[in-house]
C-alpha cells in the first residue's frame, strides 16, 4: 500500500469515526440528514394511516356550501359598497356647495 492509499484509507476511517478521533460536528449534522428526512417520511406515512377522509357526499355538500357562501358574501358586499358610494357621493356634493 502506498502512502496515497494509506491516506485514503485513513481518511475514510476518519469519515467513519473508526479511527478514535470524534467526527466534527458539521459532518455529524451533515450525515444525519438523510435519516431524519426518513424518519419523516416514515412519520407521515404513520399520520397518513390516522386521517379519517370524508366521503365523496361530503365533499360535495361543503363544496356547494362554500360556493352558495361565496356568492352570499358576494351580493352583500356589492349592496354595501353601492351604499356607500352614495354616501360619499352625497358628502362630496355637500361639500362643493
Amino acid at each position: 500500500m502506498d502512502v496515497q492509499e494509506r491516506k485514503v484509507a485513513q481518511g475514510a476511517k476518519a469519515m467513519a469515526g473508526e479511527e478514535g478521533r470524534p467526527r466534527p460536528a458539521w459532518l455529524e449534522k451533515l450525515l444525519e440528514g438523510p435519516q431524519r428526512f426518513l424518519k419523516f417520511l416514515h412519520e407521515v406515512r404513520v399520520e397518513m394511516t390516522h386521517t379519517t377522509w370524508p366521503t365523496p357526499q361530503e365533499v360535495r355538500s361543503t363544496t356547494f356550501i362554500v360556493i352558495v357562501t361565496i356568492f352570499f358574501f358576494g351580493a352583500f358586499f356589492f349592496v354595501v359598497d353601492m351604499g356607500v358610494e352614495r354616501i360619499v357621493g352625497l358628502i362630496l356634493k355637500l361639500g362643493k356647495l
